[in-house]
């Protein structure tokens, strides 16, 4: 794991951000989207926080927020939250990365969330613009898949699927964090 850390005394928030080395160009050709939907999961309980609003809960009570991404190459994740709040949202965010519970029951509601993601994309013309030029990239070129996914390419997933996908993709040597805090550089190591 490669790691970044970034003493600022100065700063009014600390953050984090995790980048892994997948994206929507590692899907399977018969599960376009799947990248996007794995990003989505992650939020969604761990071993040690199975509660799925307890991330969210802890950085709003920090003054914090979280947000995250999938590229072609790339899925990013992170979070910012006073530095008070830092170790114990530090704690959280590292657990989508060690246990996640990929809980069956929020499947469908998940890939309901992408594909009502999807539809509000088809709308803007940027991500309409994203998609057709795509379409020009010469046939088996990853370019040509279908990166944000929707029911008709997620619809029947399974759990095994998204663990498979997880533990493929999501190791250490595929990933590296940048810290930002006013802790010192021995307290956030």
């Amino acid at each position: 794991l490669k790691v970044l850390l970034v003493q600022d005394k100065d700063s009014t928030k600390a953050a984090a951000s995790m980048a892994v080395n997948a994206g929507h160009f590692d899907d399977p050709l018969d599960r376009q989207g799947l990248a996007h939907f794995l990003e989505h999961m992650l939020f969604l309980g761990t071993e040690k926080y199975p509660d799925v609003d307890e991330y969210s809960s802890y950085l709003k009570t920090y003054g914090g927020y979280s947000n995250a991404y999938t590229a072609s190459d790339h899925t990013n994740y992170q979070f910012q939250v006073l530095p008070d709040g830092f170790e114990g949202a530090l704690d959280r965010f590292s657990q989508f990365f060690i246990s996640p519970l990929f809980t069956e029951e929020y499947t469908a509601r998940e890939v309901n969330a992408v594909n009502s993601e999807h539809q509000k994309n088809m709308l803007n013309d940027n991500w309409r613009q994203f998609r057709i030029s795509s379409l020009f990239a010469r046939d088996g070129h990853p370019e040509r898949k279908f990166g944000t996914g929707n029911l008709e390419t997620l619809g029947d997933i399974t759990r095994k699927e998204l663990i498979d996908f997880y533990k493929l993709h999501y190791s250490a040597n595929r990933m590296g964090v940048a810290l930002l805090s006013t802790h010192s550089l021995e307290e956030m190591e």
